[in-house]
């Protein structure tokens, strides 16, 4: 087991940053790990609209790493305790952020899930920020049937965006992370190099933040753009930024949804 590997488990096994709200909810946004690890100005932002639209906010593990890392007791003892936890809550519905988050989690709750556009959506957010030309960077999750895809492009004017069509994983799924740091940087480089240097616009967090650490920072969550945020990944403050979550004064709502 590589030190990574070591690392990414211990954290998860016992997340320790989870924080829920103290109100019940009949909504709770759940932005998993990574997204508030590299865009916390998005995530301020998006605290702050879930608070004031009657929304609860959870940070806490999924759980999908440790099932990746062959974690099974583990993942579902988290699965367990995320099901105990929003029924304590009398949750209804989850809106996921991450789309790995969305990929683990369906059928695993007993809430509806929606995704964070869904819910943008039904809020009546307008598009603040512009999509300049660039790449779309699919998620492995979103690879099957670009179901996310296809719903962005209705949604946002991506009409300057190519899609990365034949562009590998950037090298953090699990079953392609074990086979070692160096094979999983050289599926992340290989991405970089068929963006040929173009913006990257990705919805999944973790693959901004894989391309963040190769040293390519010109990559944007779609989410950022539309809330008008110009916030490239903060790979460099990753812990610090999860950590302060703990923290977070918008987890409960303004009024119970």
């Amino acid at each position: 087991m590589n030190i990574a590997r070591l690392l990414s488990v211990a954290e998860h096994t016992h997340y320790p940053f989870k924080s829920y709200p103290h109100k019940a909810c009949h909504t709770i946004l759940f932005p998993g790990c990574a997204f508030p690890s590299q865009f916390p100005r998005t995530m301020d932002a998006l605290s702050q609209l879930c608070h004031d639209a009657g929304i609860g906010v959870a940070y806490d593990c999924c759980g999908s790493p440790l099932a990746g890392f062959g974690k099974a007791k583990s993942a579902q003892r988290v699965l367990d305790n995320l099901n105990r936890r929003f029924k304590q809550l009398g949750c209804e519905r989850i809106v996921l952020v991450c789309p790995n988050c969305h990929a683990f989690l369906k059928g695993q709750l007993d809430c509806e899930l929606i995704d964070i556009f869904d819910l943008l959506e039904e809020l009546e957010v307008e598009d603040v920020g512009e999509f300049g030309t660039g790449r779309l960077f699919i998620p492995c999750s979103d690879r099957k049937e670009h179901a996310t895809e296809e719903k962005l492009r209705m949604r946002c004017d991506l009409s300057s965006v190519i899609t990365l069509e034949d562009a590998p994983c950037c090298g953090l799924r699990p079953d392609l992370a074990n086979k070692g740091a160096d094979y999983s940087t050289r599926l992340g480089r290989k991405a970089l190099e068929q963006a040929g240097g173009e913006r990257i616009y990705t919805y999944c967090a973790s693959c901004a933040g894989q391309f963040s650490r190769l040293g390519f920072a010109d990559c944007r969550h779609i989410v950022s753009i539309q809330l008008g945020i110009d916030e490239q990944p903060d790979s460099g403050h990753a812990l610090a930024n999860r950590a302060r979550r703990k923290f977070d004064r918008n987890t409960n709502p303004i009024e119970s949804g």
